[in-house]
């Protein structure tokens, strides 16, 4: 059934003949304009697929005295299906063959998402991103679109990593960085990196996805001619990961418990910078605190006793500041 103010509206005022005595219950305080429309909905559905069905005002008026507008939709929803299943199934069948991704890209590389999905469409994305969209601890101050936003790409990335997406070309899909080694070492006047599907990247985005990556050299030569490409070598071995998935067994962010199937080995010590990619330098981080570490200006630091501290950027300090505990110049 299709919603709107609009549509209510139009639909109430056709329906009114037929939903008489609810209108009247709305007149009197006994429902709400929500309650009438959602009715007024599905006798106009049932006259449409159905008109020989006997559309029940009584019992639906009984249910709106008694229930919110949201539980009286989901047993109009139940009852449209007892009197029209064709007609239902008709809806479902065109909501799938509707379905929509739009995928607009910015000047800045921004992607900006809109689409529509069926019943069931709908209920596998929202499963889906239901449990990675929950607040990570106390301090997660992310708004739910945020939350939303993150995990869907957390949900892509690991598509990608898992290698669950279908092989093309003979070749899994991944995300594919091209690079120069003096922006992937974050040297002054270093050029962007170069990505697939994105616009130029930073060197610190370039050495977070280095952290846990396929590295393979390519040489060029006069005139930027490949001359040479060498063997992907995972930075982070099979071996050493299994050990660092057993001793770690989720994110260490303090106080974060994404496992760790689902987190990348960083580099506490990047190995661009003379870091060891063994035990003693390696940690799993989930893909929201990997990218607070290298791109949001975080630092991880250990305590006497072992444990890990994850000190914000200096601007956090600043920005959490009482104006009165500033001191007068």
């Amino acid at each position: 059934m299709k919603s709107g103010a609009a549509y209510d509206s139009i639909s109430v005022g056709e329906q009114l003949p037929r939903v008489a005595k609810c209108a009247q219950a709305m007149v009197d305080g006994e429902i709400g304009f929500a309650h009438l429309s959602v009715i007024a909905r599905t006798a106009s559905a049932v006259s449409t697929s159905a008109p020989e069905s006997v559309f029940q005002e009584d019992d639906l008026l009984a249910h709106a005295r008694e229930s919110s507008a949201g539980r009286l939709w989901h047993y109009c929803q139940r009852l449209r299906h007892a009197l029209d299943r064709e007609g239902v199934e008709q809806e479902h069948r065109v909501a799938v063959e509707e379905r929509r991704l739009q995928l607009s890209v910015w000047e800045d590389g921004s992607v900006q998402i809109s689409g529509q999905l069926d019943p069931v469409g709908g209920a596998a994305l929202r499963t889906a991103l239901e449990p990675l969209a929950q607040p990570m601890g106390e301090s997660d101050d992310r708004s739910l679109e945020h939350r939303q936003g993150d995990a869907i790409v957390e949900l892509s990335l690991h598509s990608l990593d898992a290698g669950l997406v279908p092989q093309h070309a003979s070749q899994r899909p991944h995300l594919q960085v091209t690079t120069t080694l003096e922006t992937l070492r974050g040297l002054q006047g270093s050029p962007a990196a170069d990505m697939e599907f994105s616009t130029p990247i930073s060197s610190v985005t370039v050495q977070r996805l280095a952290c846990d990556a396929n590295i393979a050299r390519v040489v060029f030569g006069p005139e930027s001619v490949v001359v040479d490409v060498g063997r992907a070598v995972r930075v982070v071995s099979g071996a050493t990961r299994r050990a660092l998935n057993a001793r770690d067994q989720h994110c260490q962010w303090p106080g974060c418990e994404r496992t760790a199937s689902w987190s990348a080995a960083h580099h506490l010590v990047h190995w661009i910078k003379g870091g060891a990619t063994d035990l003693s330098n390696l940690i799993l981080l989930c893909h929201r605190h990997h990218w607070m570490v290298h791109e949001g200006g975080w630092k991880l630091s250990r305590s006497d006793d072992s444990r890990l501290l994850a000190i914000p950027p200096v601007y956090d300090y600043y920005r959490a500041r009482a104006p009165d505990s500033v001191p007068a110049a």
